[in-house]
């Protein structure tokens, strides 16, 4: 992976056609999770689901999605309230950051086979996308493994099981300090 600013606003990502691919599986995943989670589809007034407005009373059951989506309020009252008149709309912009990352990266219509790098250009238009639909990532692949406190990352390094989902938290967190660190400096 490398990083270079672009002249006037934005930067280059250069990745591995490996990395891409592992990119873009994680983001495809990202998305299909939210798409699981998304009521505007199943929603048949389409008036009232393209206001975003909607969602459920209740935290999600899964863990990815929870991280993703934790209560706003302390009081349950009112974190179902806040819940039921924004969630819809968090997802939808989380789906779309998503989208926005899946075409920055380009690989829908193939790589050519002799390719051994992806370069990638992100504007000052699509960082905040990115910065959040990584931070997505991060967030759903901890609570999947657990790495909820300091001291967990440690020992899940250490377990065969979680090392390797361990290793691809770290790639991203360094795709993303990267991104950041490089954006300052504009």
């Amino acid at each position: 992976m490398k990083i270079a600013p672009l002249p006037g606003e934005g930067l280059r990502l250069a990745l591995e056609i490996d990395e891409a691919a592992m990119l873009d599986q994680l983001v495809t995943q990202l998305t299909q999770l939210l798409q699981s989670y998304s009521q505007t589809a199943l929603d048949p007034d389409p008036l009232f689901a393209s206001l975003e407005v909607g969602g459920s009373e209740e935290p999600p059951e899964d863990p990815a999605l929870a991280r993703l989506f934790p209560d706003a309020y302390e009081e349950p009252a009112d974190a179902a309230s806040y819940r039921r008149v924004t969630e819809q709309g968090l997802v939808n912009r989380k789906l779309q950051d998503a989208m926005r990352v899946t075409a920055d990266l380009g690989l829908g219509a193939g790589v050519p086979a002799d390719a051994d790098s992806v370069e990638v250009e992100i504007t000052a238009d699509s960082l905040p996308a990115w910065a959040r639909t990584v931070t997505a990532l991060r967030l759903a692949m901890a609570a999947r493994i657990g790495l909820d406190e300091p001291g967990d990352h440690d020992r899940l390094l250490e377990q065969e099981s979680t090392r390797g989902t361990v290793l691809v938290f770290d790639w991203l967190a360094a795709i993303l300090d990267s991104v950041l660190a490089v954006t300052q400096e504009l």
